[in-house]
């Protein structure tokens, strides 16, 4: 129900905002208010919404009181179609509160029976049968013409009818009946007999059937499209009820027919369910009957309004007021859901995006590694096998020499080897990292470690064990290369939570510009939620503390 209000009101708004556009020729009050009366779908309603509107705008402010009162009349008809309960019933009281104020217009005074029958429709609706009895009583009480009359009396009797007060229905009914038999209201006419014959089945299930009849022949005579409807599913019900279903059958398909010519979603919902309850299924019955009960629950839930009376005290106005600020605030507040949804799925969105992204590097990366392993097989060992092949082919060296060339390029492809090697979980990282170290000492260069016998590295996961290798080699690669040192120190310790390794050499130090494999360093240890802080100045050398 609140998705269709919500969506009622969106037209709404959207068409009001047109209003500059030129109306047709059948921009009439007539024509709009019998499109309020016998819509046929829900576009009449926003068509009809909007012209009332206009004209009612344009009726206050040219102070046209009788214009004011017509159109907050057929407001509170279009809001009570579309649902709108609470804004129906405020049209309703404000078109009341005018005509007390203009009590020597004779027009406006019509209009009162009209509100007062149009409230008792709204509290029947939400099943206040109290109050809407009262409010058709005061609705007789102003109403001078026997139509009028007439229709508050029927009225009247639907409510005890629904109250399952069947004899008080048929009394009012045919209080009706005796007003309009001499009258020449004969659309009225059928409408109380069709009744009539409605309750007294309800009371007497041998009775009523010769009233019903009576009302579709009047309706038949005068073509009265939705009056046959109404017949044709009184007597289905009727047949229904004393077990002849041949004939419930035949008057419930006769009812689906004038729906679908009528072109009404609501009546031929009505028809169908009149069909399916008629088959013989049982568990059809059921899921009707349940369905049925859940849709009342549904509806009496979404029309839990709290309404004001026309006599309200201004404290229970204020209370009306204080319900509306908060609907506005449970509007806003699932405005302000949906708003954190679609953040949310923005999010999850930008996380899959880069996530792909993340995806696409690493295989670029791969690429590159790859490409990088490539060229270095092909200047470094590819040329060193050619120098060796030469030198067998021209028998120019000994056997010892090509041997220890041999023997070199084996190294350098250790060396590559051990470069690009993933750590696994079954290898000793003691010993690797013993190798790496042993790899880097030379005549020249002195290393030194301190506590890596201590380190229990099954407490650190494969991925940093891999990062740690390569950021090690990386500083000792450094070292080598660019510090001229001739002393390194590693110091390992381990608590409960972290590894920590401080790297110290005794070289001529640098400026820290992060360059040099250092930037390359730092992005691997904050890969695995790491810590890297570097130490250095020229001359001083060189140091970095590594916790993971």
């Amino acid at each position: 129900m609140r998705k269709v209000k919500e969506s009622f009101l969106f037209f709404i708004c959207l068409l009001l905002s047109f209003q500059s556009i030129s109306q047709s020729k059948t921009d009439s009050l007539s024509y709009y208010s019998n499109l309020t009366k016998y819509p046929r779908q829900d576009s009449d309603l926003i068509k009809a919404y909007t012209y009332f509107d206009r004209v009612l705008k344009e009726a206050k402010r040219t102070n046209n009181k009788n214009n004011i009162g017509y159109c907050l009349l057929y407001k509170a008809s279009i809001e009570y179609k579309g649902g709108f309960y609470n804004e129906s019933e405020q049209s309703a009281i404000t078109a009341l509160e005018l005509i007390d104020k203009e009590k020597n217009s004779e027009y406006l005074k019509s209009l009162r029976p009209g509100l007062y029958n149009h409230l008792g429709i709204l509290y029947r609706a939400q099943k206040n049968f109290s109050q809407a009895h009262s409010l058709y009583h005061q609705a007789l009480k102003f109403s001078d013409s026997l139509k009028d009359s007439l229709t508050i009396y029927n009225n009247i009797a639907n409510v005890f009818k629904e109250e399952r007060k069947f004899e008080s229905a048929k009394r009012t009914l045919i209080k009706a009946y005796e007003k309009v038999q001499d009258s020449n209201e004969t659309i009225i006419k059928a409408r109380v007999l069709d009744n009539l014959g409605v309750v007294k089945s309800k009371t007497d299930s041998t009775k009523g059937l010769e009233e019903m009849l009576g009302a579709l022949k009047i309706r038949e005579a005068k073509y009265n499209t939705i009056g046959i409807y109404s017949s044709y599913n009184h007597l289905a019900e009727y047949y229904k009820s004393i077990s002849n279903l041949s004939k419930a059958k035949k008057y419930a398909r006769k009812s689906l027919s004038i729906a679908q010519k009528l072109n009404s979603a609501t009546y031929i919902q009505n028809s169908l369910g009149l069909i399916i309850e008629l088959k013989e299924d049982i568990d059809i019955k059921r899921y009707k009957k349940l369905n049925d009960s859940i849709i009342q629950a549904k509806q009496r839930s979404a029309n839990r309004f709290a309404l004001l009376k026309y006599d309200t005290s201004k404290q229970k106005r204020i209370a009306k007021e204080n319900e509306l600020k908060t609907e506005r605030q449970k509007k806003l507040t699932l405005f302000y859901q949906f708003l954190g949804a679609v953040i949310f799925l923005l999010l999850i969105g930008s996380y899959f995006f880069y996530k792909e992204k993340h995806k696409k590097k690493i295989v670029e990366r791969v690429i590159q590694t790859e490409g990088r392993i490539s060229k270095k097989v092909h200047d470094v060992i590819a040329n060193d096998v050619y120098h060796v092949i030469a030198k067998i082919q021209t028998k120019s060296s000994s056997q010892k020499e090509i041997l220890d060339d041999l023997e070199k390029v084996y190294g350098k492809a250790r060396n590559i080897s051990r470069d690009n090697n993933t750590i696994e979980e079954d290898m000793d990282f003691h010993e690797l990292l013993n190798d790496l170290f042993n790899s880097y000492q030379s005549e020249i260069i002195s290393i030194i470690t301190k506590g890596l016998k201590n380190i229990d590295w099954r407490k650190v996961t494969i991925h940093k064990k891999n990062m740690l290798y390569r950021v090690v080699k990386e500083l000792m690669t450094n070292m080598s290369k660019y510090s001229k040192a001739n002393l390194v120190t590693l110091a390992f310790e381990q608590n409960n939570r972290h590894t920590i390794i401080t790297y110290k050499d005794n070289g001529i130090g640098c400026s820290l510009s992060k360059k040099n494999g250092l930037l390359n360093a730092e992005n691997r240890i904050k890969s695995v939620n790491g810590q890297i802080i570097f130490e250095s100045e020229l001359g001083n050398g060189f140091k970095a503390k590594i916790t993971i």
